[in-house]
């Protein structure tokens, strides 16, 4: 492998992995009604104001600060997993498209696949500990994600700049139907972020929604035979949606391609 794409890509894990702090404050304070942007960091467990170093865990226990100076509690190690996920992903993207023909069209779609990543590992932490999808997270990020994907459509198909439009609307409009069947199992949370993710991924969605619902099942089952769950207990969706999502991005025309041929 040439040395300069390794150099890049650790340029982009050690760059991701920072931005992974942003990360953990959305997890931590969206599903809560806190303030994002307070002019004061809080501990994760009591909400108390501490240290600056105390929000970006890595810093934190680089510089031995990950104690809380009114409970006491340290920060736990899995503290830092947005940051590493988001460091390997955004690592891992980048190297896939520069793996393809430089072009602008390329870049746009990095510049989308990275934003896109850190999306859903904010959604998934959140709807994993809280059961939801806050809608402040989802609604602006599918116009970003339609924004993003009609300007990609529009540099190498302009004739078929609605794509992105349609899939987003059919990702929605499926999971809505299968909200309406089985509301329990699946919420309108489930129903957005599939709005969200066909905005970003336009046809490679199909792919995305099967990945989704294949380890979502298999995940399920795992859960009954440990007993850890049962069928009247919820396992949230969103997390399986979003592993869907980030194979897709680097997988979806394999199988996606099977289903939009005709087009």
């Amino acid at each position: 492998m040439d040395l300069k794409i390794i150099l890049i890509c650790a340029a982009v894990f050690a760059a991701g992995f920072v931005a992974g702090s942003f990360l953990n404050i959305l997890i931590y304070k969206l599903p809560r009604k806190l303030k994002v942007f307070s002019p004061y960091p809080v501990c994760y467990y009591c909400s108390h104001k501490t240290h600056l170093l105390y929000t970006f865990p890595a810093l934190a226990y680089l510089f031995a600060k990950n104690k809380c100076g009114n409970c006491f509690r340290k920060l736990s190690l899995k503290s830092i997993a947005p940051g590493l996920l988001n460091g390997a992903l955004w690592a891992f993207a980048i190297f896939y498209f520069m793996s393809k023909t430089v072009s602008v069209k390329n870049m746009l779609e990095a510049i989308s696949a990275v934003i896109f990543i850190s999306t859903l590992i904010v959604v998934s932490f959140i709807d994993w500990q809280f059961m939801i999808i806050p809608n402040i997270i989802v609604l602006p990020l599918t116009l970003v994600g339609l924004a993003l994907s009609t300007a990609a459509m529009l540099l190498t198909n302009p004739s078929k700049w609605w794509f992105p439009l349609v899939f987003c609307a059919g990702a929605f409009a499926f999971m809505l139907i299968v909200h309406l069947i089985y509301p329990r199992g699946m919420g309108m949370g489930d129903v957005k972020l599939a709005l969200m993710m066909g905005a970003f991924l336009v046809k490679d969605i199909i792919a995305a929604l099967f990945f989704g619902f294949l380890a979502g099942a298999i995940a399920g089952i795992i859960f009954m035979i440990s007993r850890k769950k049962t069928l009247k207990q919820f396992i949230p969706f969103g997390p399986f949606m979003s592993a869907g999502g980030i194979l897709a991005i680097f997988f979806g025309n394999y199988i996606s391609g099977w289903y939009t041929g005709f087009f």
